[in-house]
């Protein structure tokens, strides 16, 4: 073998080596990776049971003193301290080779109830301490001690240990029953976690238990769904008398926004606690989808309601609205799958049971529109609030209003470890002049980064502060806010999404059905959405910006809302300062489109509060625009505009996937889509048209489809 070869046999073996290395690292990262979450739950888990240890240590202790006690008084010693052996609560039995003895551990599962004894007064002061006990050398007072100890609390441990079965079942019920796509070993995980670590000792506590206490077992939606449906649950029965707007303080990070309890006082009529709804006259074909867990077809799904709405007028001749939210919530909760407001990710819509209510109310007044008695409601009674009461009422008015509307993390109340309010304001200036001396491109820095992760307590704590900053206050403290990359970033922290992710995931694909679904029906609509539809054919939307655009512009078509309370359109040439020269920007978030036509533009600002806020590179397409615009209204705090409510909420939950109870409107007055006055907005749990347009969409794309 000569000497290339050689070096061509080590080169080739060398590089084998590095594959090897290689794969082997990545191996061994993903086995830590998959197995990272079990072993925090055992060490929290070892963590829980070694304390428990320690109190059971604790609670055996005094019981050996008490049956020391007795006993010396059953032999006419007069002090139970004149054993050799024996300590005063001072000191603790020494506790070496008792743990791992089965007696000890079955023990030590009894709940400390009773762990402080009364104390004899007819103590001698004068007794005499004794060195620590070592259980196992004195085996036979061991063994009197300890069948004295099962002879009197056998029964209660056992009874102890079935009533916490029994509890971890109602619990591991509980959570079944709102989340029913966990499988079984997250389930008995997360109630382990609940039981040992959060303390969740009866039903009762899991309205108690926060997004904080589970978010290292469950996804982000699933925490969410499941707090707000114990929380939901607990309210029931309650008066409502949640304000719809309070005054801004410090909230601790498990500190939520009140909830307003959906059931009102006059819930306690007895046909609403005593109606069953009659599953027995349930059509054929949705009793088999309930068993199979699909969704519901329209037709047997309107002929249910008729059955459910002709039950419940039995009881009552008109029901309300929130008597049918509360028969709904039963169907729903009852079969979810079927009745629920889901989308297509299977993620819960609001309240879950907003579509189903609304369906019985509209089948209640469909049925009582020719019985005047029926339809007119009994006058309400006079306020029983003196005038001096009214006054006191009208004097505490509210600063400003706490929008924590779909955020997991509004208002950090606690700055990060080992940082002090002088830190984070130093901090801050650093971010602050690299700004200044880099430009908007630092933001791709890492340390820029690191740091805005580091100060968005501080961040949070200044936009939500009373009375709030301006726009260009807070541009002044935190520049990286007006930047593409820090703004999402901001944004994922605050509702826990990555904005720019989800649009490139869900933007265009999404489109192209909704463009689908116009275009194939196209004789159906009005002209206004025909007129549309031809001018999206002239502009050949065949790149993906062009379809998502032509989406949303269809979109605002079908709710009836003008472009320009979203979009405004500006030539292509202009610039930052000639947009704010020469155009009347409104107060509210804009996303201004740089072209000839909405369609075919493809430079893009922002504008907040009369002045552009944000500029979109060239090189970003029309998804990381519309991610910036659409996160100003999140991480600004403002709230969705009337005239572009719907449309918002439409991108809210159907492309961005954020599904909370409520809109992020509360405007009570609004313009009418269909005479154009000025009429009172009805307030809603979740937008009827945003859901019945997502309804439509999967059913038209079923039956086109099958």
């Amino acid at each position: 073998m000569d000497i290339t070869n050689t070096a061509e046999f080590q080169t080739q073996l060398t590089s084998i080596m590095e594959t090897l290395a290689k794969t082997a690292v990545v191996e061994i990262s993903k086995l830590f990776e998959e197995n990272a979450s079990f072993l925090r739950l055992e060490i929290t888990r070892f963590t829980s049971e070694n304390e428990s240890l320690k109190k059971k240590c604790h609670f055996l202790e005094n019981k050996l003193q008490s049956a020391r006690k007795s006993a010396g008084k059953m032999n006419g010693t007069d002090s139970p301290f004149s054993h050799p052996g024996l300590t005063d609560t001072g000191h603790r039995p020494a506790i070496d080779n008792v743990f791992g003895k089965e007696w000890c551990m079955n023990l030590w599962r009894h709940e400390e109830s009773h762990v402080s004894e009364p104390e004899d007064t007819h103590l001698d002061s004068s007794f005499v301490i004794g060195e620590p006990v070592n259980l196992l050398e004195e085996e036979p007072d061991m063994i009197m001690i300890k069948e004295e100890a099962f002879d009197d609390c056998s029964s209660e441990i056992n009874e102890e240990d079935q009533d916490n079965q029994s509890v971890k079942g109602a619990v591991q019920e509980e959570i079944k029953k709102i989340l029913p796509e966990l499988d079984l070993n997250k389930l008995q995980n997360v109630v382990s976690h609940l039981s040992l670590v959060v303390g969740v000792e009866k039903t009762e506590d899991l309205s108690l238990v926060e997004v904080s206490d589970l978010q290292d077992f469950l996804e982000p939606i699933q925490c969410r769904k499941l707090v707000k449906t114990l929380k939901q649950r607990e309210s029931i029965g309650q008066v409502d008398g949640t304000p719809n707007e309070t005054t801004l303080t410090p909230l601790s990070p498990n500190e939520s926004l009140p909830e307003r309890p959906f059931i009102p006082s006059f819930i306690k009529s007895n046909w609403l606690r005593s109606f069953q709804v009659p599953w027995n006259r349930m059509p054929t074909a949705l009793a088999q989808a309930t068993s199979t867990g699909e969704r519901a077809r329209p037709g047997p799904r309107r002929e249910f309601v008729r059955i459910v709405v002709a039950a419940m007028q039995a009881h009552c001749p008109n029901p309300n609205l929130a008597a049918c939210g509360e028969v709904a919530r039963n169907i729903v909760c009852t079969y979810p799958l079927t009745f629920g407001d889901i989308s297509e990710e299977g993620e819960q819509l609001g309240n879950g049971f907003s579509c189903l209510q609304r369906q019985l109310k509209t089948r209640v007044e469909h049925v009582n529109r020719d019985v005047m008695e029926h339809r007119i409601r009994r006058p309400r009674r006079p306020s029983m609030k003196r005038d001096g009461e009214q006054d006191n009422l009208m004097r505490t008015k509210v600063r400003c209003k706490v929008d924590s509307y779909g955020c997991i993390n509004w208002q950090p109340s606690s700055i990060p470890e080992g940082e002090s309010a002088e830190s984070l304001e130093m901090k801050r200036k650093v971010v602050a002049e690299i700004f200044q001396s880099a430009g908007p491109k630092a933001a791709e820095l890492p340390n820029v980064d690191d740091l805005m992760q580091q100060t968005y307590v501080y961040q949070r704590h200044m936009i939500n502060s009373c009375p709030p900053p301006t726009i260009s206050e807070i541009e002044g403290h935190w520049p990286f806010l007006f930047t593409e990359r820090g703004l999402c970033r901001h944004f994922k922290i605050l509702t826990g999404i990555d904005i720019r992710s989800r649009f490139n995931e869900t933007l265009f694909d999404k489109s192209k059905r909704i463009l689908n679904y116009f275009s194939r029906q196209r004789l159906k609509w009005n002209g206004e959405i025909q007129s549309m539809l031809s001018e999206i054919d002239d502009a050949n939307a065949t790149d993906n910006n062009k379809i998502a655009m032509s989406a949303i512009l269809l979109m605002m078509k079908y709710f009836k809302e003008k472009d320009n309370a979203v979009f405004i359109l500006a030539d292509e040439n202009s610039t930052k300062t000639s947009i704010e020269n020469e155009m009347s920007l409104p107060a509210t978030p804009r996303l201004i489109m740089l072209g000839e036509t909405l369609l075919t533009s493809s430079k893009w600002f922002v504008s907040i509060e009369g002045r552009v806020t944000h500029t979109i590179d060239d090189q970003l397409d029309f998804a990381a625009a519309l991610s910036v615009f659409f996160g100003c209204f999140y991480v600004f705090n403002i709230e969705y505009e009337e005239s572009a409510s719907t449309t918002l909420e439409f991108i809210q939950r159907f492309f961005v996937r954020i599904n909370p109870e409520g809109t992020k409107c509360t405007s009570k007055s609004g313009t009418s889509r269909r005479t154009g006055s000025a009429v009172q907005r009805k307030p809603q749990n979740f937008n009827t048209r945003v859901a019945t347009f997502m309804q439509r969409l999967s059913e038209f794309e079923w039956k086109t489809t099958s």
